[in-house]
């Protein structure tokens, strides 16, 4: 903890972001950890209907300069909660909606929306909490924690998936992270 404070301006919202990014990596780890096999066996989507899904994940990313330029008057921690807030909405909708390809692609496209607004947002407030000459460091630990997050989320589907093999609890997980 004190390694912590040594990197970053006490009067900052360091410990809240860091938990932040530890639960946001374990929520993509838990993400991450099954949509692909919850494409394929339950949406029923093939090859070429991945790649046309991943086109539109990765579509909010190309579309990010106007994004953010429309909302420029908006503080890098108020963009950061509107990216989590949109990455929930994804996340929420694939495990209310039928999973159909063109819903499970609008979710996908929703979640990376907010994937990619959250992304550009984790550099800009790791720098704006750290001390002084202390921001590469700073992202250093924002990138760890992010690590450490996905990593226990990828571990929590293997666990799950190898305990629960006959039903797979693909609303259930998603409704989780």
């Amino acid at each position: 903890m004190e390694k912590l404070k040594s990197l970053f301006k006490e009067d900052s919202k360091f410990k809240v972001f860091l938990l932040s990014i530890v639960i946001t990596g374990l929520s993509y780890g838990l993400y991450k950890g099954m949509i692909d096999n919850f494409l394929a066996e339950i949406v029923g989507m093939g090859e070429m209907d991945r790649g046309v899904s991943e086109f539109f994940r990765e579509l909010p990313g190309v579309l990010l300069v106007f994004i953010l330029a429309a909302f420029y008057m908006l503080s890098a921690e108020t963009m950061y909660k509107a990216g989590a807030v949109i990455m929930l909405a994804g996340m929420a909708m694939h495990a209310a909606l039928p999973p159909t390809k063109a819903l499970a692609t609008l979710a996908i496209c929703v979640y990376s929306l907010g994937e990619h607004i959250q992304l550009g947002m984790k550099s800009t407030l790791s720098l704006e909490y750290a001390k002084p000459g202390k921001g590469g460091a700073a992202q250093g630990i924002q990138s760890s924690v992010n690590q450490v997050g996905t990593l226990a989320g990828y571990l929590v589907i293997v666990l799950a998936f190898s305990l629960i093999t006959k039903n797979q609890p693909y609303k259930l997980f998603f409704a989780l992270a």
